[in-house]
């Protein structure tokens, strides 16, 4: 048997132990969280995405999403990419409130259900009217 494989030993043969970062041959430290119980099940998370645009079908970049419980609690906030894509993480399927604001552009608020799977929601935002005051 290699020197290097005895019961008990932790070094690598010289090769490789040169090749791997260190850290990757000391030994693992205890986790300092507790691991989840058994009885607690698995979490079924899932997402919500899409494009946000104008009404002539421009991106609108920056725009902020919010993902809002049917009560109102706020559960994941992003900011629309350049390309006016978004992606909002909710933590199981069902009905959400989905709320968008974007500088120039009227606020939208919609109710929508969120699948077991990615669910895809584009959405189309109005430029604001400005009210003039003589």
């Amino acid at each position: 048997m290699e020197a290097w494989a005895r019961k008990g030993t932790v070094r690598l043969p010289g090769w490789l132990d040169r090749r791997l970062p260190r850290i990757a041959t000391e030994p693992r430290e205890k986790a300092s969280e507790p691991a989840p119980s058994p009885s607690t099940g698995p979490v079924h998370a899932t997402v919500v995405h899409g494009f946000v645009r104008s009404t002539e079908g421009d991106p609108i970049g920056s725009a902020t999403l919010t993902l809002l419980t049917p009560a109102g609690h706020q559960l994941d906030r992003v900011e629309s990419l350049a390309d006016g894509s978004y992606i909002l993480a909710a933590p199981a399927a069902g009905p959400y409130l989905l709320l968008t604001t974007s500088p120039g552009y009227e606020p939208w608020t919609r109710r929508i259900t969120i699948g077991p799977e990615a669910t895809v929601h584009d959405l189309t935002l109005t430029e604001e009217t400005v009210d003039a005051v003589n």
